[in-house]
Formats: C-alpha cells, structure tokens, sequence
C-alpha cells in the first residue's frame, strides 16, 4: 500500500511541474505534446528537441531529486 502512495505522490508531483512547464512552453512559443496530439500541429526542430530531450528530461530529474531525498 505504502508503494502505491509513493507513485500516487510521483504521480502528483509531475502533474503539477507538467502544468506549469507547458504555459511555459505556450508562451514562448514551442508546441506542447498536447498542441501536437490533439491539434496535429506540425513540429520544429527547437520543438521536438522540447518534446522529446527537454519535456523527459525535467520529468526524470524530477523522479530522481524524490527518489533521493529518501
């Protein structure tokens, strides 16, 4: 039980570092994996570096920095 809280709180936790990371994105301009998905709008270079190197990249550390701290 305790193991599933613990992904429940990772879960938590992306969830609300993906939001502000995608105003981000929008403001500056970049194609978030929803404008991508939903809307099939066509991507950049400097977008897919965001969606596939950046995006995954932020998220990882985020689940490293939490799996450290225990």
């Amino acid at each position: 039980m305790l193991e599933f809280l613990k992904y429940l709180i990772y879960g938590w936790i992306i969830l609300i570092v993906a939001i502000p990371v995608n105003i981000i994105a929008k403001k500056i301009g970049l194609v978030t994996w929803y404008d991508f998905l939903v809307f099939k709008k066509s991507i950049g270079v400097l977008d897919g570096v965001f969606m596939f190197i950046v995006y995954p990249l932020i998220f990882g550390a985020i689940i490293y920095f939490l799996r450290m701290k225990r």
